[in-house]
């Protein structure tokens, strides 16, 4: 006699093991991480506003999920803005939450609108109208300047040494008070590839660490590198670069590590590591700037 078969379904709206409910603003950063397991469903319904950093980690994990054959149910957030705004970007893995047109506009014109990458050159050619659209936005040429060397280096890093099928993900927000979000300017970069734990572990030096957020740890330390090369400076070149413009907050998440840093021009950043229950692919870097 044959044992029945599990079903394939999915579950209940907003129900079960296999799905992922994403509540309140900036749900991704703040309160919940996507399961390293395949969610067959992932509920936006109470979702509030979502920050870049929310919308290239479902992006990419979207992404991924497809590649892999086995893409999630993705129910629409009930606010009709928030939706809009996911619907009005022009990614794929948003296509239909809203009948395909927006409803509102977004609060601010995205300094940044979402981008998917599959080269480090894709970002190069992409430069130009960023610049100009973060001097209408941002008015000063040297924060413009900074905000994008900030992203090149960030993108850099994901295209060299996270490289993978799905690519790497992009956005950056400005908010101003009064807005959805605390004020300031918001960025993120998300790829699917080795992370950082893995990366490192190429380098004999560090092979034998396993705890993912010590790993974490060692790569905002000029010159640690997964290579035999005298590399590894582009986190440290970054958390400088933001400490500069202002008090911010760097969150970097790979593997089964985390780490958390408080940034303050002319001194080192306060940083709080720890690890993950659930692993994450690749790696998700937020940073956010704080402007006077």
């Amino acid at each position: 006699m044959s044992s029945p078969q599990k079903s394939t379904a999915a579950p209940p709206h907003g129900r079960g093991p296999s799905c992922l409910r994403l509540t309140g603003p900036a749900p991704l950063l703040e309160r919940r991480q996507i399961p390293h397991w395949c969610p067959t469903q992932i509920d936006l319904g109470a979702a509030g506003w979502l920050c870049p950093y929310d919308l290239v980690a479902l992006a990419s994990t979207l992404a991924r999920l497809r590649e892999a054959g086995r893409p999630p149910a993705l129910l629409a957030p009930r606010d009709p803005a928030v939706a809009a705004d996911l619907s009005g970007l022009g990614i794929q893995e948003f296509d239909g939450l809203c009948g395909g047109e927006p409803l509102t506009p977004p609060p601010e014109p995205a300094l940044v609108p979402l981008q998917r990458l599959d080269s480090a050159e894709d970002w190069d050619f992409l430069l130009p109208d960023l610049w100009t659209a973060g001097s209408e936005q941002l008015g000063e040429p040297n924060l413009v300047r900074s905000v994008l060397e900030i992203l090149s280096e960030l993108i850099d890093n994901a295209a060299t040494h996270g490289a993978s099928k799905i690519g790497t993900y992009v956005c950056a927000q400005r908010y101003e008070p009064g807005g959805p979000l605390p004020p300031g300017i918001w960025l993120a970069v998300a790829d699917g590839g080795r992370g950082i734990p893995g990366h490192l572990r190429l380098n004999p030096k560090y092979s034998g660490e396993r705890k993912d957020e010590q790993l974490i740890r060692l790569a905002r330390r000029p010159w640690v590198t997964g290579t035999r090369d005298r590399r590894g400076w582009g986190l440290v070149q970054v958390f400088e670069d933001a400490a500069e413009l202002g008090l911010g907050e760097a969150v970097i998440r790979s593997g089964a590590g985390e780490g958390r840093f408080l940034l303050r021009h002319g001194r080192p950043p306060f940083a709080r590591y720890r690890s993950l229950r659930s692993r994450v692919p690749g790696t998700l870097v937020h940073l956010r700037i704080d402007l006077a």
